[in-house]
Parts: structure tokens; C-alpha cells; sequence
């Protein structure tokens, strides 16, 4: 097989796939859910339920805030019995929906058949409709509605749909799982968006390191009748989930700094999520779980999970039902330990972009001592955007060199940590480039804002 990968940097950490021979189950239900209104990268949600209200499972509870946002539906059946602020596992101060749980009872006209649906809707509007209405957003870590990414704007045209199969980030194991648990569905949701997007060749990119997915894949795809749908194997790298490294490695194609995907004729989409665009077209069921890796290297194999969870359900409850937290556990992860996001949080909820529950024990958290930049070009060579990590923490040390910064793309990183995990000065780049991207893309904003404003005030003048 002809195996590609990206062509700038990147890096080769232990796979550490605890969880990949772990089948899916089932989560039970907790007596309450606490479903966010903050779902999507977008405007939050807009609750349209009150408190005392009966709902369903698969009953719309909030509409879009915006143009980017998304609905959210009631991932049980219940009583409304709260709405006001909760916190997010950051701490973070949410509008949530809460519902005392009374069953599983979900709204008519919702298929939970295990029957597959091969035939796809004649009209891409029906297509893009009912994964607007199903509240889709992409699963693979930016959580962006998938009807708005699936429908780009004239002139822009898509010549390849590319789904996300590599999950290259260390322990995470759920789209594996699924890849070889529901192949088929996934390969429908990928001809689902091929149609939405009028046709391109469709590629289902995997890593090498995963032979059993890209077997499994190829199966379900000879077996169905759509077109120019393939299997492109890739050579294990990190990060080469990120969209501009995957479009790189498959089209041999650089999307140009502060472009989007779609100016090189590409669109990418995650494998969990190609399967809830099957089970939002063809089933009518809205986006209400998800699957989730419950592992680290603290736990024993027999601890270690793939779950599938509801919306809403505490963390704590899912740490519980899977044996509890471990002792040895320094640090919790929502995430890969790569780009996850720690968890301050415990009590807070799923959301539909949640996928893990990592436990890191302090050999493997703890950092090296800082000590001086040795001006070796480690971080340079690692990272997959061909930034100057050094160059960048450099100037955001100085303070007050944001122009400098902007010239020096510090906007483009993607916060993958390759400079961090190859720096053997143990300089917290990442945290320090992190800021530094903060910075610049406040005085792009600022400056845009500006620039609006000037012309609002032109065209009242005229």
C-alpha cells in the first residue's frame, strides 16, 4: 500500500493504545443530566424548554445562537427541572439545561433499528437539513457544525472529502473501536457528505498502526455500491490528525496561513463524525452521545473502557461506573495527553465533543527542570506548521512584540505540543507560544473590528 504522511515535522510518541482491544458499551443512566448550552465552536445555544417541562429523548431542548452554532436535543427522557449556570470541567461558568432522568423514552419518528440504510437522499438540501436539524458538529476535537462546513460558499468547491480515521494521539482508542465495530455506517456517512458536497473523491485516511481498522474499512467499502470512496493508509505520525497536516499528506497540498481547508479544494471531516451524519440522515437520530476511552497509564487493563455516554452525564458519575479514580492519578485529561485540556472539574458534564477520561500518574506529568535554550532546532524540526518555537517564546518573554509575533506566524500554531515534547531543555514553549498566539490574534481581531468600523462610517457618510 502506498502509505503517506505530512512533509513538515512532526513526531513519533508511544502509541500507548491501552484501550484498542476494549469493545464498545454501553453507559448506563445517571438519575440527572446537565446538558451544556456551550455544545459547538460557535454562539451557544438558545434554550427553548422551561423548567417543568416533560421531554424525550431526541426532543430539541435549545435552537442555534447564531449562524455557527448548533441545536441541542434532551439526550434522555425526563422532567426539566433547572436552567441556569453550571461549570465546564475548566470551571468555567455555563448555561446549562438540567433534567431529572425518568426513562429512555425518545421522540417519534427516531430510528434506533440496527438495520443499516444504504440509499441516500436524492436532494443534498435534505442532506444538509437533517444534519442541521440533528445538531451534528464535528467530533475530532473543534467541535464545528458540520452543515455550515459541509456547504462552503461559492466559488469555493470541494475536490476531496477527506475523513479522519488516524487518531494519532497517544491512549485515545474510540474512533478505532468504531472503525472496526461500525464500518458500514461510517462508509455510508462518508458517501452522505460526498453527495452534500456534490461528488469529490473520498478518502478514508488511517494509520498504518492500525492494520485491523483499514481492513475493516476496506471491507465495508467493497461491499457497498457508492463511488470513488478509498482507503489511503498513512505512515504513524504525529500530528497528522491536524486538517492542514491530513491535507498535506493526502493532496500534497499547504493550506496558506489564516486560510481555510476548503482554498485547497479540501474538506475534512472525523470518522465518529461521518457516523453521526449516517445516524442523523438516514436514522433521524440528533447528536446525543458519543464514545469515549477511558484509560491512562495508571489503570489495569481490565479498568481500561470505550463507552459509549449520553450528553449530559457527569464525569464523576463515568469515573465511578468504571472503577473509580486511580490513586495514582496526578493528572485527569479530556483529551489526548498531546492536546487535551486538563480537568479541573470533575462534576462537570459530557458534552458531544468529549472524548476521554485520561488518568496520568507523576512520572509521566511531571516536567523537566527549565534550563537554558541549547539552540539545538529541535522545536523547529518538530513542528508540523515550520514555525521558530524558540524564535516565538523569544519575543513573547521580551513583551510587547506583537507585530513581531504576527510576522513570525505565531497565530498559525496549532497547539499540537511537538515543541514542547522534543525540547530537551524542558522550556515550556508550548504554554508561552499559547499566549503569544492569544496576543496576536487580539490585535487581528481589534484590527478587523476597526476596519469595519471604517467602513460602516464611509458608507453612512456617502
Amino acid at each position: 500500500m502506498n502509505r503517506k504522511t505530512f512533509s513538515i515535522g512532526g513526531i513519533h510518541p508511544a502509541d500507548s493504545k491501552f484501550a484498542a482491544d476494549r469493545p464498545i458499551e454501553v453507559l448506563p443512566l445517571p438519575d440527572k443530566v446537565y446538558v451544556s448550552m456551550s455544545q459547538c465552536l460557535g454562539a451557544p445555544s438558545k434554550p427553548i424548554v422551561a423548567v417543568g417541562d416533560k421531554v424525550l429523548a431526541g426532543q430539541v431542548l435549545a435552537e442555534p445562537g447564531g449562524f455557527i452554532g448548533a441545536f441541542v436535543h434532551s439526550p434522555v427522557s425526563g422532567t426539566v427541572k433547572a436552567i441556569g449556570p453550571g461549570k465546564d470541567l475548566a470551571g468555567n461558568r455555563i448555561t446549562q439545561i438540567e433534567i431529572d432522568v425518568e426513562g429512555d423514552e425518545w421522540a417519534p419518528g427516531i430510528d434506533l433499528s440496527p438495520e443499516l440504510v444504504t440509499e441516500l437522499p436524492d436532494d443534498r438540501q435534505v442532506i444538509l437539513d437533517k444534519i442541521k436539524a440533528a445538531g451534528v458538529v464535528g467530533l475530532g476535537g473543534a467541535t464545528f457544525p458540520t452543515h455550515v462546513k459541509l456547504n462552503p460558499a461559492p466559488p469555493a468547491k470541494a475536490e476531496a472529502l477527506l475523513i479522519n480515521g488516524s487518531e494519532c494521539e497517544p491512549f485515545l482508542t474510540s474512533d478505532y473501536r468504531l472503525m472496526l465495530e461500525r464500518p458500514s455506517e461510517i462508509v455510508v456517512g462518508a458517501a452522505l457528505m460526498q453527495k452534500a458536497l456534490g461528488g469529490p473523491v473520498c478518502y478514508i485516511c488511517i494509520e498504518d498502526n492500525k492494520p485491523k481498522a483499514i481492513e475493516s474499512m476496506q471491507k465495508a467499502i467493497d461491499s457497498l455500491p457508492y463511488k470513488d470512496i478509498l482507503v489511503q493508509p498513512l505512515k504513524k505520525k504525529y500530528p497528522q490528525g491536524g486538517e492542514k497536516q491530513l491535507i498535506d499528506a493526502v493532496m500534497h497540498r499547504q493550506v496558506k496561513s489564516g486560510a481555510l481547508p476548503i482554498s485547497e479544494g479540501a474538506v475534512v471531516q472525523n470518522a465518529t463524525t461521518s457516523f453521526a451524519v449516517y445516524e442523523a440522515v438516514q436514522k433521524n437520530k440528533p447528536l446525543v452521545s458519543n464514545i469515549m476511552t477511558i484509560t491512562g497509564n495508571c489503570l489495569p487493563v481490565e479498568s481500561q473502557h470505550n463507552c459509549l455516554f449520553r450528553i449530559g452525564v457527569p464525569l464523576s458519575f463515568i469515573a465511578e461506573w468504571a472503577g473509580g479514580v486511580p490513586e495514582k492519578a496526578a493528572k485527569i485529561i479530556s483529551g489526548g495527553p498531546m492536546m487535551g485540556k486538563a480537568i479541573a472539574n470533575l462534576d462537570a458534564a459530557t458534552v458531544k465533543g468529549s472524548s476521554s477520561l485520561l488518568y496520568l500518574s507523576e512520572e509521566v506529568t511531571r516536567r523537566r527542570p527549565e534550563q537554558q535554550c541549547i539552540r539545538c532546532g529541535r522545536c523547529s524540526d518538530a513542528c508540523p506548521m515550520g514555525l521558530e518555537p524558540f524564535l516565538l517564546n523569544k519575543l513573547y518573554l521580551a513583551g510587547g512584540r506583537e507585530e513581531e509575533l504576527e510576522k513570525n506566524a505565531a497565530q498559525d500554531c496549532i497547539e499540537c505540543g511537538c515543541c514542547l515534547y522534543s525540547c530537551p531543555a524542558g522550556i515550556p514553549l508550548l504554554d508561552n507560544v499559547r499566549q503569544a498566539k492569544v496576543q496576536v490574534m487580539g490585535i487581528i481581531r481589534a484590527r478587523a473590528a476597526a476596519a469595519k468600523a471604517a467602513a460602516e462610517a464611509a458608507k453612512n457618510k456617502n
